[in-house]
């Protein structure tokens, strides 16, 4: 399924003329409200003006019952729209306009008035003479009213249909300029592959600049992380090597064993190994998952002691082979905030380095208490300890002592300290209390 794809430039463009329109339109309606009303007034001044003129030459007109306004000189063409009545002492008509009817265009003899004949609308100006003796009616149609103020819209709107083609055309190759720069960080990401991962440099643009340097970050991150994955492949060969080479060495003494009790031992020793090589995949396989965020789930609180308990009943019989006492300490119902998960599988890397690197009947203590905002837990053994120079380099990944005299795969403090950042807190290394062994305290957030 594949989304809709938007053009900025058609949406700036779409906009801009939008926005071009939206204020013509207000434009002209404010100017047409403003205009109208003035027009109104003009128009009645006009009628004003014509009943006047009329009776000042009404004069020298007795013998004439009708004056053709279509063939007046000079005349506006909207004053050829008018029409006009002479009435001799309001009763008897002595002029009128072509096509004027013969009876009176409104009752009202003095001023303005508004009638409505065979369902048109008129506008009427009613004059006496000075002597009283001559009624002059001059009328309009409202309708040619309306028509003018169309006539101004129309003026008004010609511009802007000569306009919106031109700015549609400036807008489209102005943005089309101005996105420039983004094409070239555009193609600048289409040559990017995993081999070729450099940042992406050049002016740009402040508008895009964010975005620039997001993406440089986000290739940083790219980069770092393929890095560390093809050392992580690297090491892992390497460190899956060596028991896959015995296994498969034990293998092939059993095969070739004479006696049974000669392929029992190399068949044991077989499955050593490949118990060896399990550990490993397993621990590499938790890191992988750890490292891209797999167990990143919605934090909730859990029992950090009830996870201590479940951690040494499991193994229990991994430190009787050893006769090492296993202990807890702490109050019950210890909550912490977290990844009940990851926090078992962070104690149980501590507990399994314990007793791998505790002596024959030693001990491992397991304490868990609450500080302050955390709660915490810590497991302390009787082992040979790390020196303090070396605290730091075995939470690496494939790190070990190399006179420790133990086996392992020099993962299990680096996936500790991994799930130790992904709760905010380091992984803590120091040297147990009675001063031989070591004491790894490990922290949850308590919300």
């Amino acid at each position: 399924m594949t989304s809709r794809r938007s053009s900025v430039r058609l949406t700036l463009l779409a906009l801009l003329l939008a926005g071009l329109a939206f204020v013509w339109i207000a434009a002209a309606v404010a100017t047409v409200l403003e205009v109208d009303g003035e027009l109104e007034e003009v128009f009645d001044a006009h009628l004003a003006q014509t009943a006047s003129l009329l009776l000042m030459r009404i004069g020298g007109r007795e013998d004439d019952d009708e004056i053709d306004t279509e063939h007046a000189p000079r005349l506006h063409k909207y004053a050829k729209r008018l029409s006009f009545q002479v009435w001799e002492r309001g009763t008897r008509l002595r002029l009128r306009s072509a096509g004027a009817p013969d009876t009176r265009f409104s009752e009202t003899e003095h001023g303005f008035s508004t009638v409505t004949e065979s369902g048109r609308a008129w506008r009427v100006f009613s004059q006496w003479d000075p002597e009283g003796k001559v009624l002059v009616q001059v009328r309009d149609a409202m309708r040619d009213r309306r028509h003018v103020i169309v006539d101004i819209v129309k003026a008004l709107a010609k511009p802007l249909l000569f306009a919106v083609p031109l700015l549609a055309l400036f807008v489209w190759l102005a943005a089309g300029r101005a996105f420039r720069p983004l094409a070239r960080v555009t193609d600048e990401i289409a040559q990017r592959d995993p081999t070729r991962l450099a940042p992406i440099e050049g002016e740009v643009p402040v508008e895009i600049a964010p975005l620039v340097e997001r993406l440089n970050a986000l290739l940083a991150r790219v980069r770092v992380s393929l890095e560390g994955e093809r050392r992580f492949a690297s090491d892992a060969a390497h460190e899956l090597r060596t028991p896959l080479a015995a296994l498969r060495a034990q293998l092939q003494v059993a095969q070739g064993a004479g006696d049974e009790a000669g392929r029992g031992r190399a068949l044991g020793q077989a499955l050593a190994a490949a118990e060896r090589t399990t550990r490993v995949v397993e621990q590499l396989l938790t890191l992988a998952r750890l490292e891209h965020h797999a167990w990143r789930e919605s934090a909730a609180a859990f029992d950090l002691h009830e996870v201590a308990r479940e951690a040494i009943a499991g193994r229990a019989d991994q430190a009787g082979a050893k006769r090492i006492a296993l202990s807890l300490e702490g109050a019950a119902k210890t909550f912490a905030t977290g990844h009940e998960g990851l926090a078992a599988i962070a104690l149980g890397n501590l507990l399994d380095n314990a007793i791998r690197y505790s002596p024959p009947d030693s001990a491992v203590m397991v304490a868990v208490s609450r500080e302050g905002k955390h709660a915490c837990v810590r497991v302390r053994d009787e082992g040979p300890g790390i020196p303090k120079g070396r605290r730091e380099a075995v939470l690496r990944r494939f790190t070990r002592l190399d006179d420790s005299g133990e086996e392992g795969s020099g993962l299990g403090l680096s996936i500790v300290s991994r799930i130790a950042e992904l709760h905010g807190t380091p992984l803590a290394l120091a040297d147990a209390p009675a001063g031989r062994g070591l004491e790894a305290t490990l922290c949850f957030p308590v919300t």
